[in-house]
């Protein structure tokens, strides 16, 4: 009976060891399972965070790259609260090319797709040569304008000159052309701001 005993002696003993062993692996198994998983689910979260930083960084480097193309994009357009200083620049046209340079209207509108817009209508004064460069400076003022009406009338404006000596004058008429425009224009690229 001794070998019996010594052999359920090892029996029981290679049961407990199994079964201490099979529980500390299934253990083990089950931690390393979970934190595999929760790795799985943190590497996703930072692949994500990564993702998202890298393109925020990639559209913040374009912004920058393009800061210039976008401050010369936005001189081209201008405000509701801008509209004294446009009609200063466009004032401006009248002592560039040598004309008397009026502003007679500045209107506000809506398209119907309520796209802001700005009607003005100048009226100047001067030689042909002047009231040709005038509206080449309309041509190039920076912005999108549409012409809507050009009228150019030539007018007789006699000035008066005296000849001869102090004692003999002589009141002398003579015709100099004098032109007249009146344009009607609109600035497309009025922002309501």
């Amino acid at each position: 009976m001794k070998a019996n005993k010594k052999t359920l002696l090892l029996l029981a003993t290679a049961t407990a060891f199994t079964l201490a062993v099979g529980s500390t692996y299934a253990f083990l198994f089950l931690v390393t399972k979970k934190i595999t998983a929760e790795t799985a689910l943190l590497a996703e979260k930072i692949d994500e965070l990564s993702g998202r930083e890298s393109r925020t960084a990639s559209s913040v480097s374009i912004l920058r790259r393009e800061d210039k193309n976008i401050q010369k994009i936005s001189s081209y357009f201008f405000k509701e609260s801008e509209v004294v200083s446009f009609a200063k620049k466009l004032e401006a046209l009248g002592a560039q090319s040598g004309t008397k340079l009026t502003i007679e209207a500045l209107d506000q509108g809506y398209t119907e797709k309520t796209v802001p817009f700005l009607n003005f209508r100048i009226k100047a004064t001067g030689k042909f040569v002047d009231i040709e460069r005038l509206l080449e400076l309309l041509e190039n003022f920076p912005g999108k304008l549409e012409w809507k009406t050009v009228r150019i009338v030539r007018e007789e404006i006699p000035t008066y000159a005296t000849q001869g000596n102090s004692t003999a004058k002589k009141i002398v008429t003579t015709n100099e052309p004098e032109w007249k425009a009146e344009v009607f224009l609109v600035a497309l690229n009025f922002t309501n701001q």
